[in-house]
């Protein structure tokens, strides 16, 4: 049974990346602020800040978002909410399970992983071709960016 409330957030970091270690395993904590739009008087402007505390879990995705993401980046998150209240004051919490960048504001390199069913680290494998440069005569699609016309 679920204990809170599934949700996506999207938000800035509003520090760098915290690690923490517990029952022996490594973990990551982010702070996201969200930014709500509000209408008042037929104008949209923004409400305050909401500030999700987000637990990464999972040691494979907290050890990279613990290295690559920084304060002041664009990012998202799924995962279970959970709020209370102390002193007046609400506070959101998050287990995530999924955290990553809007492709929108950030320029992303994807480097699969591969599986060694060995229970080891995964190891990475280099992207076959590097931001910014041509795609060379092992193109898998046989083509290239003229036109063929």
């Amino acid at each position: 049974m679920l204990n809170g409330i599934p949700s996506l957030i999207v938000g800035n970091l509003g520090r760098d990346p915290e690690f923490q270690m517990v029952n022996g395993k490594q973990i990551a904590r982010i702070s996201i602020g969200v930014t709500p739009r509000v209408k008042k008087q037929g104008q949209w402007q923004d409400a305050p800040a909401l500030w999700y505390r987000v637990t990464i879990w999972d040691t494979y995705l907290a050890e990279h978002v613990l290295n690559s993401l920084h304060k002041g980046d664009r990012v998202f998150a799924y995962g279970v909410v959970t709020s209370d209240e102390y002193q007046g004051k609400t506070n959101l919490e998050m287990s995530a399970d999924i955290v990553g960048v809007p492709l929108d504001r950030n320029e992303v390199t994807i480097i699969p992983r591969q599986q060694t069913g060995t229970g080891q680290k995964p190891q990475y494998r280099s992207p076959q071709t590097q931001p910014g440069t041509s795609q060379s005569q092992s193109d898998p699609w046989g083509g290239s960016d003229e036109p063929e016309f």
